[in-house]
């Protein structure tokens, strides 16, 4: 487990190095690896969590709950309307098939 640790470490440190260098790419990938790694954050959460409720399901719900709340936050901070986006990608294969059609 340890390993997993400073690997994740190791991770995240050059994830920084990245993005303070504007290698954004790269940067991107390290911190994925690195929170790929690290499942200190979600194991104590969850372990938490299933002492408060002492119940799985309830858990898993409260879990799949602030997922949610912070994909929203995402959206709502980076102004992304996700009707919007749906709406643009149905347009574009519908567009995308009428085209094939007429060929």
């Amino acid at each position: 487990m340890l390993i997993l640790y400073g690997l994740a470490s190791v991770f995240l440190l050059l994830s920084h190095l990245f993005f303070r260098v504007k290698k954004m790419v790269l940067g991107n990938v390290f911190v994925t690896i690195g929170l790929f790694l690290n499942p200190l954050g979600y194991d104590v959460i969850v372990y938490g969590i299933t002492l408060l409720t002492k119940s799985y399901w309830m858990t898993m719900s409260v879990m799949y709950m602030l997922a949610f709340v912070f994909f929203g936050l995402f959206m709502y901070f980076y102004n992304i309307n996700p009707f919007k986006k749906v709406k643009n990608s149905i347009v574009g294969v519908h567009s995308r098939l009428l085209k094939k059609k007429e060929k």
